[in-house]
């Protein structure tokens, strides 16, 4: 996750489907909350049910997420309808090869939910996210899965786009 950390953003519903997963996949997996903000100390006294498996590095200055993201494996972003229109961390999680996990409430996910290693999930669906995480955990880590379909979605493909209209 990559955010602030506040209701909005639903980063509470990823601790939710993480305690629905079974004990295996919770055994191999890491949550890691990129970002700060007034749920910190919730989620950190939830978190205390997976003791070694939840972290909170605070907030990550932008320079420096692309190490977060090629570490990790999804980007779960699971945004309520309180003005998520578009949801920048999934094009940053994209480019790194990351697989991602969007709620419908997430103006992205229109745009790249039907990707082979994304899945969209309805808004505060904590089992349909659990079983989102066990789907993408299948696939091998690959870096470049969507290279050549994320190559649009670049500032230089933007800014020719614009120039193209004019």
């Amino acid at each position: 996750f990559s955010g602030k950390l506040i209701a909005k953003k639903a980063p509470d519903l990823i601790l939710d489907a993480f305690a629905r997963l079974p004990e295996r996949r919770r055994a191999s997996s890491r949550i890691v909350f990129l970002g700060s903000g007034v749920m910190l100390d919730e989620l950190r006294t939830r978190a205390g049910q997976f003791p070694g498996r939840v972290d909170f590095p605070g907030f990550v200055n932008q320079r420096d997420l692309p190490g977060y993201y090629l570490a990790a494996d999804v980007l779960i972003l699971p945004s309520r309808r309180r003005g998520e229109t578009w949801g920048l961390v999934v094009n940053e999680a994209l480019h790194a090869g990351c697989g991602v996990i969007v709620s419908d409430a997430v103006g992205s996910h229109r745009e790249f939910g039907s990707w082979e290693r994304a899945r969209v999930i309805r808004e505060d669906d904590a089992e349909a996210s659990a079983r989102a995480m066990e789907e993408l955990a299948a696939f091998p880590r690959s870096f470049d899965w969507c290279a050549e379909a994320s190559g649009k979605y670049t500032v230089a493909a933007a800014a020719e786009a614009i120039a193209a209209q004019f």
